[in-house]
């Protein structure tokens, strides 16, 4: 698996790309970011796990915060957990804080308040606005209208044909926004009218008394822990203690070019004090095998459609969906509930098999869950509970505890019955079905010299049932430990070992120690030696930035020795804006690669970048305001 951005070596298509990218790009600042090690290590986990689209989804929601940063002022408790990067002592911290001194007008102030410091406010100034209110109440930095385009191309040596992709947005104050986003893959034919083979569009309202919000056309639904629906891409690994719980958005815009996992229809969200009310439909096609015109046997998921084979299971199939969520705060606490129906517009006939029996449905199906959130002093406190149509039951709960700035714990119990069917699922899980599954999971962070971190994280699941390749009760064992050191200047250093133990195999153990020395404000050294079990890693890298920022180069050169595929290793590496690159390393050899930006202007910035496998380049036009 690798994610690469533009690729090419003078075709045609070349030429196309450049002149797309040419006009690309409208958007308000430059931000060209060094990711930190846990970012970096979250993105190489979900790559690991295929999955992509969450990998896009969470780079957009951060570079989004950097071309509109998060008002720190006027954040909700809801917006600071949202961020998922600070702690929940953190948190409370900021929220007492501007309690009793009222705004925080700079990040040197920011870095005073209980828990911060300058290394971790540093950081943050990226995504950061100190923003104070205005005669009528509302942040002087409310901005007017905008639009924002992003396009994009990718060429493989190896593969015929050019992936296209294309955004716009265009947003009016904190009240409108709407946008469309295109895509063909490699390979895949435009129509005769030039039409690309995935169109997905949003408009949404956002008001502020009884119509909190609208969203009409592509959209996904969070609410809850999952159990019942969140219609994105869950991401079940190893972070920060505060990050088991997850933070529902409710109903917002769908902007990722994955073809697979959002709502087609509209969606509301009704306010009345302490009540809120969502409403949600929706009508959408999906890729399946289908027989004759009544049933089908199977559904894709991908987006591809090259082969004949693949053009025949396009949009054969739609899903209806409908459904609510009522929550009702008050101080600290969160209750809520959510319904949801679905169905399909042809009979399921898949084989059923031992291992998939409890998976299916014909029909009609759903799932109503109860959930609760709240905070008591230095706990927070999370659960959700719900039922199908059998009925089948699963639950989950857990609690965060942070009673000083050093250290955070949490612990998450779950149990899904091997009957729950929940097609929207998207709760904490060690497989990808809501079901046949009991575990617990155990976090820690703790910071006894306040500069180093030690984080710690262990995962026990069981499995009662037979589950796909495996025809008895099995279970996996999975934990982490790491220590790491943040410095001033962007040096740090980690030290990390990942253990991973099932009944059907031997442990799988990883190690990985990475060193980055900032030399000067201009060169940066990274190093990292990478582990597993029958194979291995190691990489140089320098960064070069010139002064005023007109040119930065990166260069990395990488050996990798491992014996087969299981044994392969995901590495990221510096990629263009609003993309990122994970390159898999299985077998014997080198890599490298090279990557160069120039600014001849303010608003003009050119990237290339090169590597034994493919080039890339492009070109960033940036219109402020």
């Amino acid at each position: 698996m690798e994610r690469r951005e533009i690729v090419g070596h003078g075709s045609p298509e070349i030429a196309i790309a450049v002149a797309i990218f040419f006009l690309s790009f409208f958007i308000n600042e430059s931000y060209a970011q060094t990711l930190s090690e846990s970012m970096v290590s979250i993105i190489e986990q979900l790559a690991e796990s295929g999955n992509e689209a969450s990998v896009e989804e969470l780079m957009t929601y951060y570079e989004s915060l950097l071309i509109h940063p998060l008002e720190i002022n006027f954040a909700s408790r809801r917006d600071l957990e949202r961020m998922g990067i600070l702690s929940l002592f953190q948190m409370e911290s900021i929220i007492e804080y501007r309690k009793e001194y009222g705004e925080i007008l700079s990040a040197s102030e920011l870095s005073l308040v209980n828990g911060m410091n300058e290394i971790l406010v540093e950081q943050l100034k990226p995504f950061l606005s100190f923003s104070s209110k205005n005669a009528i109440g509302a942040p002087v930095s409310s901005r007017g209208a905008s639009n924002a385009i992003l396009s994009r191309a990718r060429k493989k040596w190896k593969e015929e044909g050019i992936q296209l992709a294309s955004k716009y947005k265009f947003t009016f104050s904190d009240c409108f926004a709407a946008g469309i986003t295109l895509e063909s893959d490699a390979g895949e034919k435009l129509s005769k009218c030039y039409h690309p083979d995935f169109t997905s569009f949003f408009a949404e309202y956002k008001g502020n008394k009884v119509l909190k919000s609208v969203v009409v056309g592509d959209y996904v639904a969070r609410f809850g822990q999952g159990l019942v629906m969140w219609k994105a891409f869950p991401m079940s690994l190893f972070g920060l203690p505060s990050a088991v719980a997850k933070r529902e958005s409710g109903i917002t815009p769908y902007t990722s070019t994955s073809e697979d996992n959002y709502l087609r229809g509209a969606g509301v969200a009704l306010s009345f004090r302490e009540m809120e009310i969502s409403l949600f439909a929706s009508a959408n096609a999906v890729d399946a095998r289908v027989v004759g015109d009544t049933a089908y046997t199977s559904i894709v998921t991908g987006g591809h459609h090259v082969t004949e084979a693949e053009i025949a299971k396009r949009r054969t199939m739609h899903e209806y969906v409908v459904g609510t969520n009522i929550s009702y705060r008050t101080g600290r606490w969160k209750m809520g509930l959510t319904a949801v129906g679905y169905t399909y517009d042809k009979e399921n006939a898949r084989r059923v098999q031992d291992y998939n029996r409890y998976t299916m449905y014909d029909g009609w199906w759903g799932n109503v869950g109860l959930d609760v959130y709240g905070n008591y002093r230095s706990f927070r406190f999370f659960a959700e509970a719900a039922m199908d149509m059998t009925p089948s039951f699963a639950a989950i709960a857990g609690t965060i505890w942070s009673p000083v700035y050093e250290l955070e714990m949490s612990l998450l119990a779950r149990g899904y019955s091997k009957g729950y069917i929940a097609t929207h699922f998207g709760a904490y899980s060690t497989s990808s079905a809501s079901s046949n599954q009991y575990g617990g999971l155990f976090s820690l962070r703790y910071s006894p010299f306040r500069q180093w971190t030690i984080l710690a994280n262990a995962d026990y699941t069981y499995y009662p049932w037979k589950r796909y390749g495996i025809d008895d009760a099995s279970f996996l064992f999975k934990a982490r430990l790491a220590l790491q050191k943040d410095f001033k200047g962007g040096s740090s250093i980690l030290l990390q070992g990942n253990c991973n133990y099932t009944v059907n195999g031997p442990p799988i153990f990883r190690g990985r120690l990475n060193v980055r020395v900032a030399l000067s404000k201009r060169w940066l050294l990274d190093s990292r030696v990478e582990y597993k079990t029958r194979g291995f890693a190691i990489f140089q890298e320098v960064t070069y930035k010139a002064a005023g920022g007109k040119i930065e180069c990166a260069a990395r050169v990488t050996y990798y020795n491992t014996e087969d595929w299981d044994s392969r290793v995901y590495l990221y590496e510096k990629g263009m804006p609003q993309s990122f690159s994970v390159e898999t390393y299985y077998g014997k050899g080198f890599g490298i690669y090279g990557m160069v930006r120039y600014s001849p202007l303010k608003n003009l910035d050119l990237y290339l970048k090169c590597s034994q496998y493919y080039s890339a380049f492009l070109i960033r036009i940036v219109i402020p305001g």
